[in-house]
């Protein structure tokens, strides 16, 4: 298990794929854990390194008390960060059955 320490908890991430190279970083939904995306690795271009964690309160990361949408946004700016990958490109599932794609600088 991979953890990323925060000052709430402990953050879980998993990096599959590539050792090195352009890196795409996954967030599932509320309610869910790093393993929505199971299914959907296998079918992704070699080549590219995946990261994928637990949100705060979900999975194996800690809740370590009150966490808003601002937080968890912030989280995710700090996972990337915290495992050097910049810009951020990131796929976002939603709750809405609708996958986002995003690319933070």
């Amino acid at each position: 298990m991979q953890v990323l320490t925060r000052p709430w908890g402990a953050m879980h991430y998993r990096i599959d794929g590539a050792t090195s190279g352009p890196t795409v970083v996954f967030a599932n939904s509320l309610g869910t854990d790093l393993r929505l995306w199971d299914s959907l690795l296998p079918h992704l271009p070699t080549g590219l390194r995946y990261v994928r964690y637990d949100k705060r309160g979900h999975g194996l990361s800690d809740l370590g008390g009150p966490v808003t949408a601002a937080d968890l946004a912030a989280h995710h700016l700090l996972l990337a960060g915290g495992i050097g990958v910049t810009p951020i490109p990131s796929i976002l599932e939603a709750m809405t059955s609708r996958v986002d794609t995003i690319a933070v600088d």
